[in-house]
């Protein structure tokens, strides 16, 4: 028996090639538009938010840093204090976590801590501190210095709160500081802040550094 043409030997409607095809190719299209504007996306630059500024501090072994001792680095600033009994755990954990991710970069990220109570936070408090979390200080230092140098860099400098004097009977320690992590790259130049309590923030920093 002679099927008649586009039915099926059940009676049901074949489909045509030329449909068939059509709706192909518009599902490869649509799939490349998507691909393509992923790329875009990957592609464009991390936004310029701003400059750091001069500073002069010492790190956990006394030897002085400057903004330009920095200068053509990729890095991560963090703000904390030792005796800091709530948020600063947890912003040096991530800095920590951030260091193990990327151990294998080339040429690796630097990382810096700024104390935000330099009356205590003296280099060998920092030295201690610093063993106390295994941090590697070949890529990571902790800085104190003039207290004046330090609000300067993090309100002037990084835009971040901070206010307060040191209190270890306050529940906060008597300082107000920023807890955002901040990424600079080689030209001193701000590239992105980043969340600490914020999980998808921290694997976005990653990523940014890497594209740095």
């Amino acid at each position: 028996m002679v099927r008649a043409l586009g039915v099926t030997k059940n009676g049901a409607s074949a489909r045509h090639p030329a449909r068939i095809g059509a709706r192909l190719l518009l599902v490869w299209l649509t799939l490349a538009v998507l691909a393509l504007t992923a790329c875009q996306r990957r592609a464009e630059p991390l936004p310029t938010l701003g400059r750091i500024g001069e500073f002069t501090l010492v790190d956990e072994h006394g030897r002085a840093v400057t903004a330009q001792t920095l200068r053509g680095k990729v890095w991560v600033a963090a703000f904390f204090f030792t005796r800091c009994p709530t948020i600063c755990p947890r912003i040096t954990r991530r800095m920590r976590a951030l260091q193990v991710a990327t151990s294998g970069a080339t040429p690796p990220l630097s990382l810096v801590s700024f104390s935000v109570d330099p009356e205590n936070d003296t280099p060998p408090v920092l030295l201690e501190y610093a063993k106390r979390y295994g941090a590697d200080l070949q890529t990571w230092a902790f800085l104190t210095g003039d207290l004046s140098v330090v609000q300067r860099t993090v309100v002037d400098g990084f835009k971040l709160a901070l206010d307060g004097k040191p209190d270890p009977s306050a529940e906060n320690g008597g300082i107000i500081h920023g807890s955002h992590l901040v990424l600079v790259d080689g030209a001193l130049a701000i590239r992105g802040y980043y969340q600490t309590d914020d999980e998808d923030d921290m694997k976005r920093l990653v990523n940014d550094a890497k594209r740095l």
